[in-house]
């Protein structure tokens, strides 16, 4: 069983603490191996937004020599773990950098099938939001349902919780991996996993990159590549139907005037 940790704290601080006692209960657990990464130690630039991960690949990304090992050990892993810690109600600085390099896996997700836990720790508030804000990064990355794992030092739940409350988590989250069971989408990823799948199938899509993604088996051919329940394979295709139609007429609407342009001028 391999898990991957991401480290996104500056400093070895609270939520580094909690995710190594975390780290420290799976890896005592059977066949148990964890890889971990620091963005403190990668050096990361700031993503220059120049879009090439979308419109060419994550591999053409002008900081892909210090990201592909992350991107390669998500893609290896059963389970992965999101450690970032909370400034001001949002998530760091830093922790947030490393993901907008990972943008393009809402456009093409590809984690399916895989678990998640997110940590995290504030000493005044909006732990929670942070927690949510990377629950959800996960599951349009294909994560469905990862744990959520929140301190909150002023309110002192590392001494009021304990050890119990990372004993329990440690051990669900062993047991989730364990299991094989794909966790389904919540509503909200099922919608979204669809918009982008209309609009990538679309004739007037604009990333070729993207295009590809989607029409693989799995992607093309059913509102979502794992379990997902009929309501919420249903729900997918209505929304899949809708945002195709849109997709066709505003894109008509755009080559005409596109075409109208080049006329004029």
């Amino acid at each position: 069983m391999k898990i991957f940790v991401i480290h996104g704290s500056m400093r070895k601080g609270n939520t580094y603490s909690l995710t190594k006692e975390i780290v420290d209960r799976l890896i005592a657990k059977p066949n148990v191996e964890c890889t971990e990464i620091s963005v403190a130690d990668l050096n990361l630039p700031f993503c220059c937004s120049c879009h090439v991960c979308f419109e060419k690949g994550e591999e053409y990304c002008p900081h892909h020599e210090i990201m592909h090992e992350v991107q390669s050990a998500l893609k290896d892993c059963d389970g992965v773990i999101l450690s970032g810690t909370t400034y001001m109600w949002a998530l760091n600085a830093a922790m947030k950098n490393l993901l907008d390099h990972m943008s393009y896996g809402f456009h093409r997700p590809a984690l399916f099938g895989k678990k998640g836990m997110v940590v995290t720790t504030a000493k005044g508030a909006g732990e929670k939001g942070v927690a949510k804000y990377l629950k959800s990064v996960l599951g349009q990355w294909g994560v469905n349902g990862a744990m959520i794992v929140t301190v909150n030092e002023k309110e002192k739940q590392i001494k009021t919780k304990g050890a119990a409350y990372l004993d329990r988590a440690a051990d669900k989250f062993y047991r989730t991996i364990v299991s094989g069971k794909p966790i389904p989408p919540s509503i909200k990823n099922i919608a979204v996993h669809n918009s982008f799948r209309a609009m990538s199938l679309s004739e007037y899509g604009e990333s070729e990159c993207d295009a590809k993604h989607w029409q693989q088996p799995g992607f093309s051919d059913r509102a979502y590549p794992v379990k997902a329940g009929p309501f919420k394979y249903t729900a997918g295709s209505i929304v899949h139907g809708l945002v195709k139609r849109s997709s066709k007429i505003i894109g008509k609407i755009y080559a005409k005037r596109l075409g109208d342009s080049g006329t004029t001028s």
